[in-house]
């Protein structure tokens, strides 16, 4: 028995034509009912994809793998499982060398620990490396 959890996982970038359109749509469609309207949708109104259900361990690797194979930016959030594993956030975009894991709120909002904070501080940096420039995908654009 898994540690099903709300996940949330957000799509971006370019897809070339209609077999990656369906590439993308057999991928998500693994953890997410609604991922072929959900797909058509967000390629209609030239935004994001957004899929939302329970997943074990708040884990969708092989849609993270497709995301990273195909070029196309991802983030994953998922909410903690008390006593099991804490909430977090995943992103990753063209250029990065691997995904980068942070701490989230169950919001799915990146938040970083006092003590992180203060290493940050105590180094001169405003921020973490891992944390500067947008995390977010950039939409699906429309293909004609």
């Amino acid at each position: 028995m898994g540690e099903y959890v709300m996940t949330t996982v957000t799509v971006g970038g370019p897809l070339p034509g209609p077999e990656a359109v369906a590439a993308l749509i057999a991928a998500a469609s693994v953890y997410f009912a609604e991922a072929g309207s959900l797909v058509h949708e967000a390629l209609a109104e030239g935004t994001n994809v957004t899929f939302e259900d329970a997943q074990d361990f708040g884990l969708t690797p092989n849609l993270d793998r497709f995301c990273q194979a195909n070029g196309l930016p991802y983030q994953r959030a998922w909410i903690a499982r008390p006593g099991v594993f804490e909430a977090g956030v995943k992103f990753w975009k063209p250029g990065m060398g691997s995904p980068v894991e942070e701490a989230a709120d169950d919001g799915g909002e990146p938040m970083i620990t006092l003590a992180a904070l203060r290493c940050c501080v105590d180094a001169g940096r405003r921020s973490r490396t891992s944390w500067c420039g947008s995390t977010r995908p950039w939409p699906l654009p429309r293909r004609r």
